[in-house]
């Protein structure tokens, strides 16, 4: 059985740009969570973002969207997932930075580059 692990992607425009929201001179990004591999008996998902958002614990109960979970985000930052299975509980982290580039890897667009160079920045 694979280890589960946290993945990131942008969500992405029309023309297949990352969209982001202006706020000042930064960009926060639109982003979907989910868990890749997570065991066939998980029935939540336990997200822990940086205390700096206004609701940063985030429970996914659907299996069908792999625990899928949307944020915004400027900066990089360690995301950790607490998955409950009828086991008990595994917990894993990774940078944001690193569960987007785990999707996207060398092959990312320019625009995708560009987008994870600057949160990867801050």
């Amino acid at each position: 059985m694979n280890n589960p692990e946290i993945r990131a992607s942008f969500e992405l425009d029309a023309t297949g740009n990352p969209e982001a929201i202006s706020s000042g001179n930064l960009q926060h990004y639109r982003i979907k969570l989910h868990i890749d591999g997570a065991p066939e008996d998980t029935y939540a998902v336990t997200y822990l973002l940086d205390p700096s958002y206004r609701t940063p614990t985030r429970e996914v109960l659907d299996r069908k969207t792999s625990f899928e979970e949307s944020l915004t985000s400027y900066g990089d930052y360690t995301v950790q997932a607490k998955i409950r299975t009828r086991e008990g509980i595994t917990v894993i982290a990774t940078p944001l930075s690193a569960a987007l580039r785990q999707t996207y890897g060398a092959s990312a667009s320019p625009a995708v580059q560009n987008a994870l160079q600057l949160l990867a920045s801050r």
